[in-house]
């Protein structure tokens, strides 16, 4: 294993606002990493009810517990939490499973025809409309940041997508910059941190890295600094929380 070093010094802050809304200072995050995807696919699947019960918990605050997540992933039903909740983590884990088989498949694509194929599966009947970029202006609670209106979303993904690709060299650093445009720009409706995760370690997946995930004991934190992000522009203390999520993820002792 190697410890990877993210952050770009050769790309200007001004490319990162022009193309993706915001900007960031350079971080160093370390991550586990392996020649080939294989065994970071295999971490991913071993932890994969850690990973679906942790995001819902911070992203929804869905109240279902770890043991119950196990089991609704392996197919069953639970009691103690609405239809609603169950179908949320089934979904998640629907999701999940679908981009397992398409990194494993060499299908993963950072593009918003990618995103939408996620979005398809994890907010069918839960967001208004799935799998197809909002069609109407929304407002994200507790900000003041206003999404960009839905006619420019098109060309906002296409414009973002492909600077993520072309100039963010480090997998990890355009693995996080994945997470904070798609969820600062709030492509559809509804579920889109939850895409915007997927994304995320479809990134780091391919490349070889072991996932990230948000961890629920840090919800408050993760909150705060993400509503401070939207309003800013800045992710630079976004990067920072996923830094010491990585070190909390991935003690040094491992690499």
């Amino acid at each position: 294993m190697q410890k990877i070093l993210g952050g770009e010094p050769n790309v200007d802050r001004h490319d990162f606002a022009l193309s993706l809304g915001f900007s960031w200072d350079p971080a160093v995050i370390s991550l586990p990493h392996e020649d080939k995807a294989g065994l970071a696919l295999f971490i991913f699947k071993k932890n994969m009810a850690g990973i679906v019960w942790n995001a819902l918990g911070v992203f929804e605050n869905n109240p279902s517990t770890l043991p119950q997540t196990e089991t609704i992933l392996q197919g069953r039903a639970v009691g103690g939490i609405s239809i609603d909740e169950l179908s949320q983590v089934k979904r998640f884990g629907d999701g999940t499973r679908r981009l397992i088989a398409s990194v494993k498949n060499g299908d993963f694509r950072l593009d918003i025809d990618f995103a939408k194929a996620l979005h398809a599966i994890i907010g069918k009947e839960e967001a208004l409309e799935w799998g197809v970029l909002r069609n109407r202006q929304i407002h994200i609670h507790g900000v003041s940041h206003i999404p960009p209106v839905a006619s420019e979303l098109p060309a906002i993904s296409e414009n973002g997508f492909s600077f993520l690709r072309k100039h963010i060299n480090s997998p990890i650093e355009r693995a996080i910059a994945t997470f904070l445009f798609m969820s600062r720009t709030q492509f559809f409706c509804d579920c889109n941190k939850r895409t915007a995760s997927l994304m995320m370690n479809g990134v780091l997946l391919s490349a070889g890295y072991y996932p990230i995930t948000v961890l629920k004991e840090t919800t408050e934190e993760f909150n705060e600094k993400l509503r401070a992000f939207y309003n800013s522009g800045d992710g630079t203390e976004m990067f920072g929380y996923f830094k010491a999520v990585c070190e909390k993820l991935y003690p040094v002792s491992i690499f």
